[in-house]
């Protein structure tokens, strides 16, 4: 098939190109809008599946890469993906969005910071990463609740990956503003991750770290890899 002339493909068809070449059946993520989809196929970077029965769930995939799909993701730019991590001060609330649940004054620093370097860079997420829950969107409601990452019901690397690979971030090059536990749950999902406060001395020093990332307005980009 000859790809028809068009330019350059979306951000969400590119996160979803990375996505599906590294799940172990090629499924590009639900989430990837069906118009997205179309042209994928029209392209011949993907296949549809068959038509799923009546009443399926709405994570269903609907589409695997084909081997030329998996040429271009080569060539493609990864998605930027920034975590930052849940607090144990909540809203005094039975359930809200996990923008407005995380009341922590660590939380509350690393999300300015993670803003600030997103707003300074072409399609960069920022997620929290929830000891409960796994991955947040700001606008994800969520009950209240009482635990770190580390204690017993930790969300495990199982879950992680499979809501990357929903969220299309599986592919993502991916910075953890948080310490080294959340870090290392984070690495169950993507073990190349960069961990810029891993050498830092205490929480003043992830605090500073922030700030000179919030104040420069993103210009102070974190280490390559830690």
């Amino acid at each position: 098939m000859t790809e028809p002339p068009g330019g350059d493909l979306t951000a969400g068809q590119r996160a979803g190109l990375h996505a599906a070449a590294l799940h172990p059946d090629g499924h590009l993520p639900p989430r990837v809008p069906v118009r997205d989809l179309v042209d994928l196929v029209a392209r011949g970077l993907a296949d549809p599946l068959p038509r799923q029965p009546c009443g399926a769930h709405a994570r269903s995939p609907r589409c695997l890469i084909t081997n030329r799909g998996r040429e271009r993701a080569v060539h493609e730019p990864r998605p930027q993906l920034i975590l930052v991590p849940c607090s144990s001060a909540k809203a005094d609330l039975p359930v809200a969005p996990a923008q407005e649940m995380y009341r922590g004054s660590y939380h509350r620093a690393a999300r300015r910071a993670a803003d600030a370097l997103a707003a300074g860079a072409a399609h960069t997420h920022v997620l929290v990463l929830s000891a409960k829950f796994g991955l947040l969107r700001a606008e994800d409601r969520i009950l209240h609740y009482d635990l770190r990452a580390g204690q017993h019901g930790t969300v495990t690397g199982k879950v992680l990956r499979r809501q990357a690979h929903h969220l299309a971030v599986s592919g993502a090059e991916v910075t953890v503003l948080a310490g080294k536990t959340y870090a290392a749950l984070a690495r169950e999902a993507w073990p190349q991750l960069r961990h810029p406060v891993a050498g830092a001395r205490g929480i003043g020093d992830h605090l500073a770290f922030f700030a000179s990332l919030y104040d420069s307005g993103g210009r102070t980009a974190p280490p390559a890899r830690g």
